[in-house]
This record gives C-alpha cells, structure tokens and sequence, in this order.
C-alpha cells in the first residue's frame, strides 16, 4: 500500500483475518477463495471506482529459485497465476502478460512468467472472475528476507505505475 501510494496509486490492502472467517464458517484451509471472496465483493461493491485486483501471495520454492541480483540489489522473484476456469481469464491473462512483459523491460530477471491453471484438482478461478483486471503474484518463496521482498514491493509499485499510468 505504501509503496503505490507513494507512486499516485489510491490502495485498498485488505486486512481481514482469513483464519478467522474459515473458523467462523467452520471450513476447512480448501475454502480459503471462498472466504476471501465474500470480502472481495463486499470490497467491490463498497468501492466502485476499484479498477485492479492483486492477490499477493508467497511462493514455497527455495531461495535459488526465487531470488535474482539486479543492479548489486537482491529482489524476490515474481511470478504471475491466472486460473482458467472462469470468462475473464484472457482479460486477466493479458493485463498479468502486459506486466510481465514491463518487469522484463526495467527488471530483467525478476520475473519467473505467467502460468495458466485449470482443470481437475486446480483452483482455476482464484477469484478472478469477479474483474477482467483480476491477478494473483507469488512473490518469492520461503527463504526470501524482507530485505528481498520489500526490493519487489517496490520494484512491483514502479511497474503497476507504469502501466497504470502510462509513464
């Protein structure tokens, strides 16, 4: 939040406690998209000029993966997941390909792609339906410091500028 606010980007983060909404509900770790969805659309439907939709996530892959030097600086890898399974998965998928492609520009290497998921045993939705300019980014993994993390945040911040804003 900071960092795009400090770049002109107005930032919702939401904060509510996911652990919190499955014990509630009494759903299990498997239903975690459903209780964040229920905060989604609250979201959307109270702040209707919301234009992007970013689920940032961590990765579990090992810090040889997940880390690049650029410029003498460590970044934590990114790396962009659209589910498949729903209509606006193209819409999704161009906006995460059109990033990707701005982070391969002023970040050589920070970036480990776009992946598509769908089918069986796959979430394939990750609550993108609700917005063509709906993403989920890993970013990092499990070994990553803060130090590495915040490095992307703000790297990540630049790029949603750039895009959002055509600068």
């Amino acid at each position: 939040r900071e960092n795009l606010n400090k770049v002109g980007i107005s930032t919702i983060v939401e904060e509510a406690n996911m652990s919190e909404i499955l014990s509630k509900n009494n759903w299990n770790y498997s239903y975690s998209y459903q209780a964040s969805r229920s905060v989604m659309e609250v979201k959307k439907n109270n702040y209707p000029s919301l234009s992007y939709f970013i689920d940032i996530h961590r990765d579990s892959i090992g810090h040889q993966y997940s880390t690049v030097v650029i410029n003498d600086k460590s970044y934590a890898k990114v790396m962009f997941v659209i589910g498949r399974d729903h209509n606006n998965w193209e819409a999704n998928n161009r906006l995460a390909d059109e990033l990707n492609n701005l982070i391969n520009t002023y970040y050589k290497g920070m970036s480990r792609g776009v992946i598509g998921k769908s089918g069986a045993n796959v979430n394939g939705v990750y609550n993108q339906d609700i917005s063509p300019n709906c993403i989920l980014i890993e970013v990092g993994g499990v070994d990553n410091t803060i130090e590495e993390v915040n490095n992307t945040m703000i790297a990540l911040a630049d790029i949603l500028k750039k895009y959002i804003k055509g600068e």
